[in-house]
């Protein structure tokens, strides 16, 4: 608790950055009411589903409002969670003292580093797939043993996981079978995907997520659920629909891409795949690489298809390859034991590993975190547009992109193109890019208010638009046609 204390709460403080804001502001939208639809700026936000938006939302029940800590809580529950989930399950495989330095091992990673604590999705996802992999590996046992009971529970429980991990990242059951397939196969134990304990559990879960899907799809219209889905899908494995080129090199060179940033572990885990070192497992052992292996290379093989390649996209098969590293460190230690040659006490040398990442840790939080989001000024410009527009009146935005320095402006803001005639009864301010102010015509008289700077540093304005008096044009937006301007640009 010490360990995942330090690790994942050190640092929940700070700046935003890149796409915590994004996540941060709909968890917003979730503590205003918006707990199964995702939404952002008013409209329907399904590219993901709600479930990092829900958790921000509840993280964020008790002070009333989303903050920088709030939005950061999630991940770092979570990863404490999958931790000692993977502490209580090992056990019954590798005995007490072994599971414990695998478990405190297990957060050891750049990945983590990166990821925990942060207002992502990512993070969150890993938790679910670990817990819904972990619950399978002791249903397995459980049935192995002949306990029916305990198996039907831990199914129950595994697939609950993979249901939470499909409400937070779409592609959670496919990390889930991509493992349980291979690895019941390999066991000769494929039955089970017919048996009773499978197919109630699998009934639950996909009534669960049915209920969402049914209850979201009443509030936005199934066109939007299914489109917004399939267009996510297609950016992932139809790049030919986005225009581009499949990336062939790209495809065979990323589960080495994943296996670099997984170093150590990677290594260890790669040299397990000798049938030598099986051989050398007593049953409850292999039974655990087994499991890893499945996890492992399969999910690589599969997710290095689709056109996009990043490794945040497989983060959940990290932690397979740091259990997997270390329980191969681990045996490899311990049959050097048993030659009488002894480097060093291997309580000494955990100390000394557990130090120099905690090392690797405070350097982290205190130079590397403010150093990348040094300059980007998004609580300076949120905060000076929230002393420039009166509350409660509404911010409206064009075609601006820029989540971190609205979080900061910690009000409501609209895209302006979801109303209808906005300026026929009543003036708004509107926060327009350079573009937007220099190149378009606007209705009735604008009221220069100021020119900020986003993250990027190129400048946007914030502009008071006055109601239209008779004869003016169409104002801007995809409702009306966008008319160049030949005259300066207003003053």
């Amino acid at each position: 608790m010490l360990w995942c204390g330090f690790l994942f709460f050190y640092g929940l403080p700070g700046p935003l950055y890149r796409t915590e804001a994004l996540r941060a502001i709909i968890g917003q939208s979730a503590l205003d009411g918006h707990w199964l639809a995702p939404t952002l700026y008013g409209e329907p936000f399904l590219t993901k589903p709600p479930g990092v938006y829900a958790a921000i939302g509840l993280a964020s029940l008790p002070v009333g409002r989303v903050t920088e800590e709030t939005s950061r809580l999630p991940s770092a529950l979570a990863a404490t969670v999958t931790v000692l989930f993977a502490f209580a399950t090992l056990r019954h495989f590798l005995g007490e003292r072994r599971a414990c330095v695998t478990a405190l091992m297990v957060p050891v990673s750049f990945l983590w580093l990166d990821k925990v604590p942060s207002a992502e999705i990512d993070i969150l996802q890993l938790a679910w797939v670990s817990a819904a992999l972990l619950a399978f590996l002791r249903a397995f046992a459980a049935k192995e043993a002949t306990r029916d009971a305990p198996a039907l529970g831990w199914w129950v429980a595994a697939l609950l996981c993979v249901a939470g991990g499909f409400l937070t990242k779409w592609t959670a059951p496919a990390f889930f079978y991509l493992a349980v397939v291979p690895f019941l196969v390999w066991r000769r134990q494929a039955r089970q995907f017919v048996g009773r304990e499978h197919l109630i559990a699998v009934t639950l879960a996909v009534a669960i997520c049915a209920l969402w899907a049914w209850r979201v799809a009443a509030d936005v219209g199934w066109d939007t659920l299914r489109d917004t889905v399939l267009r996510e899908a297609a950016q992932r494995f139809a790049p030919k629909t986005t225009g581009k080129a499949y990336p062939w090199a790209e495809s065979l060179t990323f589960p080495f891409v994943v296996l670099g940033a997984n170093l150590p572990w990677a290594i260890p885990a790669v040299l397990a795949l000798r049938p030598r070192f099986l051989r050398t497992l007593t049953d409850p052992e292999r039974t655990l690489v087994q499991l890893l292996q499945c996890w492992i290379w399969p999910n690589l093989l599969f997710w290095a298809l689709p056109s996009q390649h990043h490794v945040r996209y497989v983060l959940p098969v990290a932690p397979a390859i740091t259990l997997l590293g270390v329980i191969v460190i681990l045996k490899w230690s311990e049959a050097i034991a048993t030659t009488g040659r002894r480097f060093s006490s291997p309580r000494v040398a955990l100390f000394c590993a557990l130090l120099a990442w905690a090392t690797v840790k405070v350097v982290f939080v205190e130079s590397v975190v403010p150093a990348r989001t040094a300059g980007r000024n998004a609580r300076e410009t949120g905060e000076q547009i929230a002393r420039l527009v009166p509350p409660g009146d509404i911010l409206y935005l064009c075609r601006l992109k820029d989540e971190g320095v609205l979080f900061y402006y910690g009000r409501p803001a609209r895209r302006l193109d979801s109303f209808e005639d906005p300026l026929r009864e009543q003036s708004i301010y509107v926060l327009m890019l350079d573009a937007e102010w220099d190149g378009e015509r606007y209705t009735g008289r604008p009221e220069h208010l100021a020119e900020l700077r986003d993250q990027q540093q190129a400048a946007i304005h914030l502009v008071k638009l006055h109601p239209r008096s008779e004869g003016d044009p169409g104002w801007l937006g995809p409702r009306y046609p966008i008319l160049p301007t030949s005259s300066p640009s207003p003053p």
